[in-house]
């Protein structure tokens, strides 16, 4: 919840837990915010110590365990020292790079009476590098043809960039984590996402680039489709909060370590429009969201089937334009991701380079919370629902009106896929699950099942006080029944080619053998 807090606002949340099994239910969101630079402020108990004692209730050694997951590990045993190191330790959450950060809490020192404690003098902003400034400015003047590369760090400058990117034609690539920085119907924003496919595309699109400038980007696994974009060195310039980020998977000409909205203004100069072609522009936007070939895509089910391009078109055509959606870890973040178009900017939120299933509806509910006059949307799998769907009990309880669409189709389904495309056969990824009606009304939340309802029961559960529940039925296209039938295939016929050889190999032996 406090990473989807995050998520929509970019303001810090606090996540508060007891020691030891507190901790370590955290640890897996702390993991995830660590890897997606989330900042959250996590406050959490210090085992009790009794001196000379072994085997302590809840003894585990949290800060070594938390120590590569978190920005910093403060203690805190006195009140006089609260004020101080809560304002440092959130402050900490959104320096450089977005982090947690641990407050360890002595609670029986904590406990004494103090007094009033003088406020902290905040840090003054980080100077801008000059000379760096200036030779960006200049890069920037003289590129025929710049792109902007934006990711997540970019979101604070989102409206500057849209005014730059339109008065100077000048085209958007984003990471998948800023997608919706800018309108994503907007004709210079390429639409890019490494789920999509056609990177090739997108790399075509660089080299005819002369300058791309990277904005908040991380370029981390999946930022980058496992580090298959391409960015030569003599035409990228980095810019990140960060100084581990620059440089660290990508060498730049230029690097500057400077938040994004702080340096914004050394583009916002005066030049003539870029040459890029509207053609070439259009082109590449096309490509890069064409479907793949012959995907092994499900079917959702309702009073007639369709695929997941028909289902998500429908969604976006349903939503407002600056509704949030949020994804778990699984196939439907695949498909939401291939064919979800995102108009605004934190619309989309979908766990990145840890990718932890039941992520999806404890993160909407957060963001919810963060951002209450947004419609937001949880797209759960069945599995990742079954790990944490009972949070609609906590949505409920506090009032949050959510929708979540749950997608059934009885299996772990990504890793069915995997497993048939690999081996030829599924095993341990069949699930069994509840009937979402009668779960949400024991639940006391709404209930819709797609394609199945009034016409409109969707469309007013958007607008609902309650939390709505809505059930996809999801099933097996014939793309995907051909997937384990072509993976058995290929095991026969590298089996007989190596019987064959084997034999081959023995007659040979024999003959020279005999001779």
């Amino acid at each position: 919840m406090a990473n989807g807090y995050f998520r929509a606002t970019g303001k810090v949340a606090a996540l508060v837990t007891i020691p030891g099994p507190g901790f370590t239910f955290a640890i897996t969101g702390i993991a995830e915010a660590h890897l997606d630079s989330v900042g959250i402020l996590y406050l959490v108990g210090k085992p009790a110590t009794h001196p000379g004692k072994k085997f302590q209730l809840q003894a585990i050694d949290q800060r070594t365990i938390a120590g590569p997951l978190v920005k910093a590990c403060f203690a805190l045993s006195k009140p006089e020292d609260a004020a101080r190191v809560i304002r440092d330790a959130h402050q900490l959450c959104c320096e450089g790079e977005p982090g947690p950060v641990m407050v360890e809490l002595d609670m029986a020192g904590l406990s004494a009476d103090v007094g009033d404690t003088a406020p902290r003098v905040a840090s003054p902003p980080r100077s801008q590098p000059s000379a760096k400034i200036a030779q960006l400015e200049a890069l920037f003047r003289q590129a025929e043809r710049p792109l902007f590369l934006l990711g997540q760090g970019a979101f604070g400058a989102a409206k500057r960039l849209e005014e730059i990117a339109r008065r100077l034609t000048i085209p958007i690539v984003t990471t998948p984590t800023a997608r919706g920085i800018v309108g994503e119907d907007q004709p210079f924003v390429l639409g890019y996402d490494p789920l999509r496919g056609h990177t090739d595309e997108l790399n075509r699109l660089i080299e005819r680039a002369d300058l791309v400038i990277g904005l908040g980007c991380k370029l981390g696994h999946n930022g980058s489709d496992g580090f298959a974009i391409e960015l030569p060195r003599d035409k990228f310039v980095h810019v990140d909060a960060s100084d581990d980020v620059l440089g660290a998977n990508y060498p730049a000409v230029l690097t500057i370590p400077s938040r994004v909205e702080d340096m914004i203004g050394t583009l916002e100069v005066e030049r003539a429009p870029s040459s890029w072609s509207p053609e070439v522009v259009a082109a590449t936007r096309s490509a890069l969201r064409a479907p793949l070939d012959e995907a092994a895509e499900p079917i959702i089910r309702g009073r007639s089937a369709m695929g997941p391009a028909e289902f998500f078109s429908w969604l976006r055509k349903l939503l407002p334009r600056d509704a949030i959606v949020v994804t778990d870890s699984g196939f439907h973040q695949i498909m939401t991701r291939r064919y979800f178009e995102v108009h605004s900017p934190r619309g989309l939120i979908v766990p990145s380079d840890f990718q932890s299933m039941g992520f999806g509806l404890p993160a909407a509910i957060g963001a919810k919370l963060a951002a209450p006059d947004r419609v937001v949307v949880a797209l759960v799998g069945d599995g990742g629902f079954l790990m944490s769907g009972l949070e609609l009990l906590t949505a409920r309880r506090e009032n949050v009106p959510l929708v979540t669409i749950v997608f059934n189709d009885g299996h772990l389904n990504q890793i069915r896929l995997q497993q048939w495309s690999a081996y030829g056969h599924a095993h341990a990824v069949d699930l069994l699950n509840p009937d979402f009606r009668a779960l949400a009304e024991g639940l006391g939340v709404g209930y819709v099942r797609f394609g199945e309802e009034a016409e409109g029961a969707i469309e007013q559960a958007l607008t609902g006080s309650i939390p709505i529940l809505i059930e996809v039925v999801v099933g097996d296209s014939m793309a995907m029944r051909k997937v384990p039938a072509v993976a058995r295939a290929k095991t026969l016929a590298r089996s007989a080619m190596s019987a064959g050889f084997r034999n081959w190999l023995k007659g040979r032996l024999r003959g020279k053998s005999s001779r």
